[in-house]
């Protein structure tokens, strides 16, 4: 076939000026499900809501999240074969119940015209949430397994509740790859309220991203392992943020006027570790932050708190101590680089507990600035783009089926829509590729519910020897933009050689992106990679070489999942899935943004930066491997020098714990300048699946290092540090400093600044 000259188009037609993702026409299938008709897609509107703010609407919209069989609460702890995509036009919906959400649901409103969710008068008491994320139920789902939900541009209201009503807008215990973003939260205003618009309560995420809140006794009550929350505004709320408890937690431009109390980590709280704010603003706020931390308090690092060009104005306390006093009115009108910190710090001259300005300031690289604070951007919702601009792959030739190969399909979908200036809209299903997949400079690529997946299978990724890219964004040399956004990179094993995405774009003016791409190897239907293929290896270092998976998940020349559990398997069980390494970012020019990201349990490294500058990563999270160090580190993947990968077996030689250091690093940073992290959260969890080791309280460690920095470092800090199970927090040019024992903050070890 002719394919380039035959390749027909499909546009669609739009008469109105609805929403585009209303006007498409949807072709997104979900090839494990088990009926061939099952509708990814689904408008609460053909479900009978009708959302004139009369008719209760709750049982319609529960109908349209949970028509099909899907994963339930109760009945199944996760499963990837049935996502669905649920939208809710325009309109006020009552609602009388709590919408449940289920496993993997994207819920996405109208952000041109965002739909209003509002509690009726006789909203159940019974009922948690207007929107309940993971039910309180015996058996629903473990709160750090509760992946790929997405709840996208609402208006939550509890207006019409009493203010007495313990009411809550989102329910939200959650893991990675999930978000909330650009939702409105309308609460009491009364004093003494019990209203609170998002509660997370446990869990291992995520993003929060352009979340307004107006009102509110707690507007926020908030406790998971670690999060990223950005441009989150606060108004006229009594607490606008009580941290109950995490690891680590980085606030990015976040605002807060006119309430009583910004964050509040008092002793109402049990178990703060780390905060980070940067790039945020109070106003008219009588407590800026309340803690429990002073200084009887040095010998642990809970309650550290990092802020850096935050902006108080007519704030009566900057941080309220548990004596009463301020303890950090010196914090009030820092230089824009300047670091407050309270908790532990390292640097060149060793461990120090403080409360107060750090000495130094910070320089922050022009590069990756915007108006003076670090550049960031919201995924791209496309709202002023008719329907006619989105060319569906599955109207133009590709398949999505997990059978036939789409190769040619996808290349000539987006060669096609970036010379034309359209979108390429990659509708549910799997993408076989038997070969490189290019995206080409000026492309735009939207996927559909998280189920969009690009999957690599076949000899051309099979060799160890020979990596070849999944896709390929820009070939070496490219100069140009692209948006990318909502799809899954993975492969069919045995994919040894598989680069899942490798980056050679260069952006010199606007910069590119990324948002909710994922690499997602093993451990999920269709990757041939699951509990059956390859279970858990324990005390062998015998591998399948069926199960060696992929060579690297992502790569920047010139949020990355590895599986650790079967997502289909309701026991959790284990699998072992071998992948060579993480994140390798090695541009020299830099100018790299990575935030809210995570890479987790490849043999060699999670977070490799190597001859690089001008980075931001704002908060990242790893875990190692589960089975090492059975097989070690550089098995079944040997260093490869070019790549400045890491030597295990030259440097573990003459090391007092030779099977703690043989462990893949959790970061690594080689040669690289002004590295500027705002949290970080790096995690041993297990030492062969035994996870005996990782608590503080143990007598041994998971890992014996987990951060390395090696060679020139200028510029380079870490705001927010955070390991568990490692017995050295940091290894600098071969030297151990910060041991963990020094630091212990909650169930986690804490350092609320490290300066390279």
């Amino acid at each position: 076939m002719k394919f380039l000259l035959l390749f027909l188009f499909t546009l669609w037609g739009s008469v109105d000026a609805r929403y585009w993702l209303e006007d498409i026409e949807h072709r997104g299938t979900a090839p494990y499900y088990p009926d061939k008709l099952y509708p990814v897609f689904r408008n609460v509107k053909d479900f009978g809501a009708i959302g004139d703010g009369v008719a209760d609407d709750t049982a319609a919209i529960n109908a349209a999240i949970s028509e099909g069989v899907r994963c339930i609460p109760g009945v199944c702890k996760g499963s990837t074969i049935s996502p669905a995509t649920v939208y809710i036009p325009a309109g006020t919906y009552l609602i009388s119940n709590s919408l449940i959400d289920l496993y993997y649901t994207q819920i996405i409103g109208d952000p041109t015209n965002r739909p209003v969710i509002k509690a009726s008068a006789s909203f159940s008491k019974q009922s948690f949430g207007l929107i309940d994320g993971n039910p309180y139920l015996s058996t629903a789902w473990n709160s750090t397994n509760a992946f790929f939900g997405q709840i996208r541009n609402l208006v939550l209201d509890t207006t019409a509740l009493p203010p007495d009503f313990h009411a809550v807008g989102i329910h939200w215990p959650s893991s990675q790859a999930t978000a909330i973003t650009n939702c409105v939260f309308q609460l009491s205003t009364v004093p003494g309220n019990q209203h609170t618009g998002l509660l997370i309560e446990e869990g291992s995420g995520g993003l929060l991203n352009d979340l307004y809140f107006f009102g509110g006794g707690n507007a926020t009550v908030l406790g998971n392992q670690q999060f990223t929350a950005r441009n989150l505004w606060f108004s006229n709320a009594d607490v606008a943020i009580w941290m109950t408890w995490d690891w680590g937690w980085t606030f990015k431009s976040t605002v807060f006027k006119n309430c009583r109390v910004g964050i509040k980590m008092d002793d109402s709280s049990f178990g703060v570790g780390s905060i980070t704010i940067l790039d945020s603003w109070f106003e008219n706020v009588d407590v800026a932050i309340a803690t429990t931390r002073n200084s009887s308090q040095s010998i642990r690092s809970t309650a550290s708190l990092a802020m850096e060009n935050v902006k108080f104005q007519n704030v009566n306390n900057v941080l309220m101590g548990p004596a009463g006093t301020d303890l950090a009115r010196s914090a009030i009108a820092p230089v824009e680089s300047a670091v407050f910190l309270m908790g532990h710090y390292t640097n060149w001259e060793g461990t120090f507990d403080a409360t107060a300005l750090y000495p130094l300031p910070f320089t922050r690289s022009q590069n990756l600035l915007d108006r003076n604070i670090y550049y960031e951007r919201s995924k791209p919702q496309y709202e002023q783009v008719p329907g006619s601009s989105f060319i569906s792959a599955k109207a133009n030739g590709a398949y999505g089926d997990a059978s036939h190969d789409d190769t040619q399909a996808l290349n000539a979908l987006f060669q096609y829509t970036a010379a034309k200036g359209l979108i390429a809209y990659l509708d549910a299903g799997y993408y076989m590729v038997s070969d490189t997949i290019h995206i080409p400079p000026n492309a735009r690529i939207v996927g559909e519910a998280l189920a969009s997946i690009i999957m690599g299978t076949g000899p051309n990724f099979g060799d160890l020897n020979k990596p070849r890219p999944v896709v390929q964004v820009g070939r070496p040399g490219d100069v140009g933009h692209i948006e990318w956004s909502d799809t899954i990179v993975s492969t069919r094993g045995p994919t040894a050689g598989a680069v899942l995405i490798q980056y050679n774009l260069f952006a010199p003016g606007a910069p590119s992106g990324m948002w909710d791409v994922h690499a997602r190897v093993g451990g999920f239907a269709g990757t041939y990679l699951q509990v059956p293929d390859c279970p858990a290896i324990k005390g062998t270092n015998t591998v399948n070489p069926r199960c060696l998976a992929a060579y690297m998940s992502f790569h920047k020349t010139v949020g990355f999942w590895f599986a650790d559990h079967d997502l289909e398997d309701q026991k959790y069980q284990r699998v072992s899935i071998f992948a060579g390494r993480g994140v390798l970012v090695e541009a020299q020019r830099g100018r790299i943004w990575l935030s809210a990201s995570g890479s987790e349990h490849h043999v060699l490294y999670q977070y490799q930066l190597a001859n690089t500058r001008d980075v931001y990563i704002g908060h990242a999270q790893t875990e190692q491997a589960y089975f090492q160090p059975i097989p070690v580190a550089q098995y079944p993947f040997p260093p490869v020098t070019a790549l400045n990968d890491p030597n295990f077996q030259q440097d573990c030689q003459n090391d007092p714990d030779p099977a703690g250091c043989n462990i893949g690093w959790g970061m690594r940073i080689l040669n690289s300048s002004n590295v500027a992290v705002y949290g970080v959260g790096l995690y041993s969890f297990f030492t062969n699946y035994n996870d005996t080791c990782a608590s503080n309280k143990s007598p041994g460690y998971c890992q014996a290092r987990t951060l390395s920095i090696e060679g020139t470092s200028a510029g380079t800090r870490f705001l927010g540090l955070t390991t568990v199970g490692t017995r050295i927090m940091v290894h600098r040019d071969g030297m151990d400093l910060a041991p963990a024992s020094d630091n212990n903050s909650t169930f986690a070890d804490t350092l609320a600044l490290y300066v390279s």
